[in-house]
């Protein structure tokens, strides 16, 4: 270190440090937890003798204690040090994925993800944590937008490869997989040095009503509201649909066609140059509105493949939406910035759980097409939310 530390700083960039390489797989097993399943549930609804409804319980209520953490979790957890919450929660994971893999009973199946759903917040958030403390004076979008990838990566490996596992041998070893991976992290969390504390904060009804009343806050949680809805809604139905389209799809065929949502990870990664590429939000979100608007088009092509290409386009528009509002929701914040961020976040999990549940439902009724006409009518009030969130001048562009 030098004696000048001002002058070092002028003299030559600082970056920031890259979290352990531990984080980021810690971070990729935690989300392919929450999603392995998704590529498994007409499989899981045949095994158990459950329909699509009851089948896409298995996402929604491991979603659900998402949306409600941020707002609770500060109560409890907020003294609690990230690292033996991180390990605590790494550990839980890997018994529950554990149970998974042997549960014999529907009820254990759904009491195991509600399990996992209650892990979930506190890992993310020990994770969080680790990533925003790495030692650096680079802008924390960055560690976020690397996170972000991560955990875009983490949502493919866990569909694919549990796709891939259960049609090479079955869907016990496709979710039971995840355990000894998790295990050995959890333990490894232990080796981490310091006693970061947890980044839960409490939100009182006071400060609610004042993050509420910045202009621009209501419609931005509008806007994540919606876009995750129409997110999870479509590729908790996809299964369904691809196996009824040809009976024939296996488990496989299924995890690769999220092989697009890959294209959230280079979009994630490249946010910034696109910020300075189009000089301004508005039509940056429109690339992002245009995106997903295209994807739920092509997944009207009758053509089982066209699945595949909606995909790319689909997955591109709503994480591009997603890493640029998440990072102008952060500038919002001031004082207040960890309430802003978990409202943020209870909005974008509580949609994701409804549109789970609710987009079921729609397709068993009425059909493929009708459920994307009503998606898509979700999507434009997210577009009415963005449009609402940026003529608001308060509200201040993404960094």
């Amino acid at each position: 270190m030098t004696s000048n530390p001002q002058h070092s700083i002028r003299s030559r960039p600082v970056t920031r440090a890259r979290p352990p390489l531990g984080i980021l797989l810690l971070t990729v097993f935690g989300f392919s937890t929450l999603y392995a399943p998704q590529p498994l549930l007409p499989v899981l609804a045949e095994a158990f003798g459950r329909g699509p409804t009851e089948a896409s319980l298995l996402i929604t209520l491991a979603m659900l204690p998402l949306a409600c953490a941020p707002l609770v979790y500060g109560y409890l957890l907020v003294s609690v040090p990230a690292r033996p919450m991180l390990a605590g929660a790494a550990l839980l994971l890997a018994l529950c994925q554990f149970g998974l893999a042997l549960a014999d009973t529907w009820w254990l199946m759904l009491a195991l993800r509600l399990m996992i759903g209650l892990c979930l917040p506190a890992l993310f958030t020990a994770l969080m944590t680790f990533v925003a403390s790495s030692p650096a004076s680079a802008p924390l979008r960055e560690a976020l937008s690397a996170y972000i990838a991560v955990s875009v990566l983490g949502g493919f490996a866990g569909r694919a490869l549990s796709g891939l596992l259960a049609s090479v041998w079955d869907w016990r070893v496709a979710l039971g997989i995840w355990a000894p991976a998790l295990l050995v992290m959890g333990l490894w969390t232990l080796r981490l040095p310091g006693r970061q504390e947890s980044r839960f904060v409490r939100v009182t009804p006071r400060v609610f009503q004042v993050v509420m009343a910045r202009p621009g806050a209501p419609q931005a949680y509008l806007t994540v509201f919606s876009i995750f809805f129409v997110f999870a809604a479509v590729l908790n139905v996809l299964p369904f649909h691809m196996a009824d389209q040809d009976p024939g799809t296996g488990a496989a065929g299924i995890g690769f066609a999220y092989l697009g949502y890959l294209s959230g990870l280079l979009v994630s990664l490249n946010t910034e140059r696109l910020s300075r590429l189009f000089q301004s939000e508005g039509p940056l979100y429109a690339l992002g509105l245009g995106l997903y608007g295209l994807g739920l088009g092509l997944f009207a092509w009758p053509a089982l493949g066209g699945v595949y290409l909606a995909m790319f386009a689909f997955c591109g528009g709503m994480f591009l939406i997603h890493t640029r509002l998440s990072g102008q929701v952060n500038q919002m914040g001031g004082p207040h910035r960890g309430v802003v961020n978990g409202i943020y976040i209870a909005a974008y999990y509580l949609g994701g759980s409804l549109g789970s549940w609710l987009a079921v439902e729609v397709y068993r009724h009425l059909g493929w097409l009708a459920f994307l006409a009503a998606v898509a009518l979700v999507l434009v009030l997210a577009g009415y939310g963005l449009r609402g969130m940026l003529r608001r001048e308060a509200m201040p562009a993404a960094p």
